[in-house]
């Protein structure tokens, strides 16, 4: 089996508030199965998040059936990591 097949998808996925708390919205993620780690954070965004999935798919899934359903969500930026 080659090594890289193996390996998960990562997705960097970064979210804009229309209300709510950064903090509260990162802490509501990172209770999801398949994230990694949420961040509130400074800047253009108020959240970055990391998931790891087997297949993109599911990233777009969890994305899709669940942290564009948490309210304040207004903005999502999914970002798959391409493996070099």
């Amino acid at each position: 089996m080659n090594a890289a097949a193996s390996m998960p998808e990562t997705a960097f996925v970064l979210i804009n508030l229309s209300r709510g708390t950064p903090a509260e919205v990162a802490r509501l993620i990172r209770a999801l199965p398949g994230v990694a780690q949420a961040h509130a954070v400074m800047g253009d965004y108020d959240v970055l998040a990391v998931i790891h999935a087997d297949v993109t798919r599911e990233i777009s899934a969890l994305v899709d059936a669940h942290i564009r359903t948490i309210e304040g969500v207004s903005k999502i930026v999914t970002c798959v990591a391409v493996r070099t």
